[in-house]
């Protein structure tokens, strides 16, 4: 009898963003095995040519939309406005006082 050579079917291996990014940079390398750095990650060319796609896809759409420096703008309701304004007000009069104590202070000890 003659052994039939079956093939075990792998299983396909979920990869993480930042994986695919590393094999793309390695695959990108001049001169790289690109055949036996896929097959040791388990992925097939038609894989690598997708990822490629992907990177590309995802650096022109960066390029196109640059991020602005800066916090993102909020919308402040009025009622907080005011109570911040209020808090603000009461803080500057509070100092202005400590700071004229001060002065008192420093003219009763001189």
């Amino acid at each position: 009898m003659e052994a039939i050579n079956q093939e075990i079917p792998k299983k396909k291996v979920r990869l993480t963003p930042e994986q695919l990014f590393a094999i793309y940079q390695e695959c990108s390398i001049p001169g790289a095995p690109v055949k036996a750095i896929l097959e040791r990650n388990g992925l097939k060319p038609w894989d690598f040519v997708a990822i490629r796609k992907r990177v590309k896809e995802a650096a022109l759409e960066s390029l196109a939309n640059p991020r602005k420096k800066g916090r993102k703008k909020s919308v402040v309701s009025i009622e907080e406005m005011n109570q911040l304004t209020k808090e603000l007000n009461e803080t500057k009069d509070a100092l202005a006082t400590v700071g004229y104590e001060l002065s008192l202070l420093k003219k009763r000890t001189s």
